[in-house]
């Protein structure tokens, strides 16, 4: 093996360390894909997979080494299963990210990248549905926990901290989809702006990104769908996706309602990179907290009137990635 050879086994072996040290921190675990996805500026496609696969090992064989004490018990690895799912998803959806070019349109790998997420939770849904038992003790477990949490910081008890508990549970369930793809896309966000550090055309993709025309349809019905079931009773295996997927569907116009306000700075001649535009972003939403549900709502209804209102100048999307 040649010294070039061995320096790319190390950096690749290095870039697995870091992204699993990321993951033993609690802030740094949402980002722990981050270096793999860098080792795709360097290495093939292959080399990159492998990576990944080698920091989820690794993942894994924590979390078993965490409960070795209680692996004979069969709702612990239930509680693995459970403890894996959002580092699988983001692996996932990274491997699927760098397997489309930058000629693949954004919209579409965005879709792409987070079908396996999605196909995952489907997965893990029929699972608990077909295993009720497991289903009712890490309810149990998660929301009796939630109640001791809810007991220490605001001192309530009985009904109210099982109700609290309850509803917490069911917000943390439902935003599981689009925590996934707000995670995801962020990296992946990350990632591309780090490799095409000061490159228009990358800059011009970011301000010319248009979610499809059709998607406004999937968008209203989702929601739509919401709003019935605060109507009619449905079991909570499908109120569940169906409240994460409509979430999901507000944070994909959000993304275009950022593209909207990176055009306009654009326009009157800001040269704020689309980065450092979503870094003051994110530390607005950060500091200001009482302007975050506006914020983010804002740029959502933004993205989302752009499907009747045209925000950018036609010619400007001579090159847009149109699906």
């Amino acid at each position: 093996m040649s010294q070039t050879e061995n320096r790319s086994v190390v950096r690749v072996i290095l870039s697995v360390l870091i992204s699993f040290l990321l993951y033993l921190t609690g802030f740094g675990s949402l980002f722990f894909t981050l270096p793999l996805l860098m080792l795709d500026r360097r290495y093939p496609k292959r080399t990159t997979d492998t990576a990944c696969v080698a920091a989820l090992v690794l993942v894994l064989g924590r979390n078993i080494l965490l409960m070795r004490d209680v692996l004979d018990q069969g709702l612990t690895w239930a509680f693995i299963a459970v403890t894996m799912f959002m580092p699988l998803s983001l692996i996932l959806s990274a491997m699927v990210w760098v397997g489309k070019g930058n000629g693949e349109n954004t919209f579409r790998r965005v879709l792409l990248s987070f079908s396996p997420v999605l196909v995952l939770f489907i997965l893990y849904e029929i699972a608990l549905v077909a295993l009720p038992q497991v289903r009712t003790s890490l309810v149990e477990a998660y929301g009796g926990t939630l109640a001791a949490m809810l007991t220490a910081l605001l001192g309530l008890e009985g009904e109210a901290v099982a109700f609290m508990a309850e509803v917490l549970l069911f917000a943390l369930c439902s935003l599981t989809l689009p925590i996934a793809l707000a995670n995801s896309v962020v990296l992946a966000f990350v990632y591309e702006a780090a490799s095409h550090s000061g490159d228009s055309v990358f800059e011009r993709r970011i301000r010319t990104f248009r979610v499809a025309d059709w998607f406004i349809y999937v968008f209203l019905a989702l929601w739509a769908m919401v709003l019935l079931f605060y109507l009619v009773a449905v079991p909570m295996w499908i109120t569940i996706p169906v409240l994460g997927l409509a979430v999901c569907a507000l944070f994909i116009y959000f993304m275009q309602g950022f593209a909207i306000v990176a055009y306009r700075l654009y326009e009157r001649g800001s040269t704020m990179t689309s980065l450092k535009m979503a870094a003051w972003l994110f530390l607005i939403l950060l500091v200001v907290q009482l302007l975050n549900a506006a914020l983010v709502f804002g740029l959502s209804i933004l993205g989302v009137l752009e499907t009747w209102i045209n925000f950018r100048k036609p010619k400007e999307f001579s090159d847009e990635d149109h699906s």
